[in-house]
């Protein structure tokens, strides 16, 4: 009895289909969404029919080949007090804020800013 037609005579011609749309997609190299999309299939029910044919040993789980689903990253505070914002004008003037500022007082600051000679 061969791989493909193994499990024929104890799956439904529904499972039979997705199983048949599953191999395919293998073949192909897609990714599940892709496939199911580039075939006119609903993504969530293939998907949940996946899930099906696993949980009945028909088709084998993912795996991911010596790589971690997570990746350990380190956060580290900023390193400076620079500004998280900087405006230059025509004449020589550099603003400075970051993102505490109060919004209210941009419009008097830009002003009074270009007015500088």
């Amino acid at each position: 009895m061969d791989a493909k037609n193994s499990f024929s005579t104890v799956l439904t011609k529904r499972q039979q289909f997705w199983l048949e749309h599953f191999r395919s997609c293998k073949r192909a190299g897609n990714s599940y969404s892709d496939y199911a999309r580039n075939h006119g299939l609903n993504s969530n029910t293939f998907n949940t029919m996946i899930r099906r044919l696993r949980r009945l040993g028909v088709v084998e789980k993912p795996s991911i080949k010596g790589e971690q689903l997570f990746k350990k990253i380190l956060v580290q505070p900023k390193a400076n007090n620079f500004s998280d914002v900087r405006l230059y004008f025509p004449n020589g003037v550099c603003i400075e804020f970051n993102s505490h500022f109060d919004e209210a007082d941009l419009p008097s600051l830009l002003q009074m800013a270009a007015q500088i000679k």
